[in-house]
């Protein structure tokens, strides 16, 4: 059974792939849609344990979203997570001041994710924790310099991106195998039905051309003895006149 039911709340169909996928992976189902309006009319309908909500939609956008979904009773308490590439310290402030639990960048680490989702889907966090974990998954720590393990994580992050990026290419490239294949035994079979075709059309027209030249034939002979038949009764004919006239000198 999944530990949780996320709403990924989100315009780009790729974005919306890795996470889903990041989540599948940490035991989380999630369902994604590209608007706010489309999440809320779904969250009318199902319940979801948590929200990654993007900052630039079509339509209403991610803040605007996130202020509704506060104000609303029946999803005021749904943890919500900004999920995008935004990194500026007054967007991270903002965020959190308008009630996210968090902002989450779209190079997250999977691992930083999986202990966040732990902590949200388990229970609430300490103030501090949290506020240290969350900074953790931006990877935006102002106004200090980045240690080893901050980088170490940040390109964790991007090497997970990569990972699920490739197995979506993978099974693209593999769907594309099957199309491929697919198309080829069509044209094989367009092919040899068309040659059965051709073999068809040069055995109809052999036996038309065959046909027409035994009719040809037939009716030479018969035009032949015709004309053979019409000599011999000329010549009979020319006979009998010779005769008459014979036997009128005589």
């Amino acid at each position: 059974m999944a530990r949780g039911h996320a709403l990924i709340i989100e315009d780009s169909s790729t974005a919306r792939i890795l996470l889903s996928r990041m989540l599948s992976k940490a035991d989380v189902t999630s369902q994604g849609v590209a608007s706010a309006e489309e999440a809320f009319d779904l969250l009318h309908s199902q319940i979801f344990d948590l929200i990654f909500l993007d900052h630039l939609l079509p339509g209403m956008d991610g803040f605007e979203a996130l202020k509704k979904l506060k104000s609303q009773p029946d999803t005021r308490d749904i943890p919500v997570f900004m999920y995008t590439s935004q990194n500026a310290q007054k967007y991270l402030m903002e965020a959190k001041a308008l009630g996210a639990a968090g902002v989450i960048h779209k190079q997250v680490d999977r691992e930083q994710l999986s202990a966040t989702l732990d902590r949200i889907l388990t229970g609430i966090p300490e103030p501090e924790k949290s506020e240290s974990l969350r900074d953790a998954v931006q990877g935006a720590e102002k106004g200090a310099r980045e240690s080893i393990e901050q980088a170490s994580r940040r390109i964790t992050g991007r090497l997970s991106t990569v990972e699920v990026a490739y197995e979506e290419l993978e099974e693209e490239v593999r769907e594309l195998r099957l199309t491929v294949k697919k198309l080829r035994n069509e044209q094989l079979e367009r092919s040899n039905r068309d040659r059965s075709r051709t073999r068809v059309f040069g055995v109809a027209m052999l036996l038309t051309v065959g046909i027409v030249v035994w009719l040809a034939s037939w009716q030479t002979s018969l035009l032949d003895n015709h004309i053979n038949n019409a000599n011999e009764q000329f010549d009979l004919l020319r006979g009998i006149i010779d005769g008459l006239v014979e036997l009128v000198g005589k």
